[in-house]
């Protein structure tokens, strides 16, 4: 696999860039494998953020085959102990300032220590399990999407296929590992044997544009809160000139903006990308290629090499309903605690993926709909029936409802300020994306069941 040693001595070129120190594959190899020296074979929780640190720790435990579980370094202590209490994993990388019931530190790796579990359980981990991620990377919702070897692996191959990736190209972090969009950033690098650029800096902070420039950043990856602010800031020539390519996922651009900033990065000779995807698809589905991109626009594009794209209720791949990807980047299926870290291959290569779509005579896939209670908040899928359980669970009586960019928690209740702590103490959503609503009376269906879609039509 392309996380393991090459001979040619690629792995003596620079691999990260952070803070002005850089770092060779070779260096971040050995960092990674000293810290897993004495691990066994089991499931490795990391608290990640952008730094050379998380990423060592990543490949160290790809490497030396234990099964990193990624979650947001920025979750809530209350998230954090319920993912810990669905799956116990035996090792936690996170800041070594950290205290961790059961768990004692047994490592040490800049800032972050590795924590081992005092009283180990036993859990049986499928062969092909390789890596866990979570479905829902903002709520705490445990439920994770199971990925093999194989899975990562064919899905980079076409992601680098079709962007021409090559080891001349310079990525930067953009988006945080635990996502699956920002994960496969990171996974194209590596393969082509590229480099990245470490930040955790905001891209509304000036000064981070300020560094793209300098160190020569030609590839660019955002959703579409990336995109919208983008269209606020003028970029420099000398930023532009270095550009190769620009990628956009995670969300619906509108039409509008798609147009702008395609024929934006054209004027310069940079190629854009619209990409659609889903983490259970490791996580690419599909990609606009640039020469057809105003021809078939608001569409997602056609299947990733390898890739195939049907409607489900009739197998043709032409047609309307839900959209079903067949392809070897779809992950095992999901688990939701340790008892589901054994199961084999659910999914068997088919993704029905949830959303209902059009795809035309030249298999462009234009998304029409979406048929599970799932959001994106700036990229990251939100899980809304998890969030009102969460909240619920602290004795809120509510219903949360949402939108792209936009949650909201009705409440029937006046008190407002009780509501704001839920969230903030649950959670870790912007405060620009998730607000509170007082209605009279929480209204339910006939069936007694929360209705959604009068307050959908009241509140977005």
């Amino acid at each position: 696999m392309f996380w393991q040693g090459l001979s040619d001595g690629a792995d003596d070129r620079t691999f990260l860039i952070a803070d002005g120190r850089r770092y060779s594959y070779n260096d971040v190899f050995e960092l990674g494998d000293a810290l897993f020296s004495k691990a066994d074979r089991a499931i490795v929780l990391i608290l990640c953020d952008r730094s050379p640190e998380t990423v060592a720790a990543y490949l160290g435990a790809l490497r030396k085959g234990l099964v990193p579980m990624l979650v947001d370094g920025e979750l809530t202590r209350h998230s954090l102990e319920r993912t810990i209490g669905a799956y116990t994993p035996r090792y936690i990388v996170a800041p070594a300032k950290m205290t961790l019931e059961d768990y004692a530190p047994n490592g040490r790796l800049g800032t972050k220590a590795l924590f081992e579990r005092t009283s180990l359980v036993n859990t049986s981990l499928h062969q092909d399990l390789a890596l866990l991620i979570p479905t829902s990377g903002s709520t705490g919702d445990p439920k994770c999407v199971r990925l093999t070897a194989n899975n990562i692996d064919a899905c980079t191959r076409s992601i680098v296929e079709y962007l021409g990736m090559t080891g001349e190209r310079i990525t930067v972090s953009l988006l945080p590992f635990h996502y699956s969009y920002g994960l496969s950033v990171l996974h194209n690098t590596i393969f082509a044997r590229a480099c990245m650029v470490l930040t955790d800096k905001s891209i509304l902070d000036r000064s981070i544009w300020q560094m793209i420039e300098e160190e020569r950043v030609t590839d660019l990856a955002g959703v579409p809160f990336t995109f919208e602010t983008l269209r606020r800031i003028r970029l420099s020539e000398a930023c532009l000139g270095n550009l190769v390519c620009v990628t956009q996922a995670g969300g619906r651009l509108a039409p509008e903006l798609t147009r702008h900033f395609w024929q934006y990065f054209a004027d310069h000779g940079v190629r854009y990308f619209t990409m659609y995807g889903q983490t259970e698809a490791a996580p690419r589905i599909s990609y606009v290629p640039p020469g057809q991109a105003m021809e078939k626009l608001g569409s997602v594009g056609i299947p990733v090499p390898g890739g195939r794209a049907l409607i489900a209720e009739t197998g043709e791949a032409i047609g309307e309903g839900e959209l079903l990807y067949v392809g070897p980047n779809v992950s095992m299926g999901y688990a939701s605690s340790a008892q589901d870290l054994e199961k084999g291959d659910e999914f068997q290569g088919k993704l029905y993926t949830g959303d209902y779509a059009k795809i035309d005579k030249d298999g462009f896939i234009t998304i029409v709909g979406r048929k599970k209670r799932f959001i994106k908040l700036h990229g990251i899928s939100v899980n809304l029936d998890h969030a009102e359980s969460v909240l619920k669970s602290g004795g809120l009586d509510c219903i949360v409802i949402g939108a792209e960019n936009r949650l909201i928690v009705c409440i029937g209740e006046p008190d407002a300020e009780r509501a704001q702590m839920a969230l903030k103490d649950n959670f870790n959503f912007h405060p620009s994306v998730a607000r509170v609503v007082v209605s009279e009376t929480l209204p339910l269906t006939s069936a007694g069941k929360p209705d959604y879609v009068t307050l959908s039509e009241r509140f977005l």
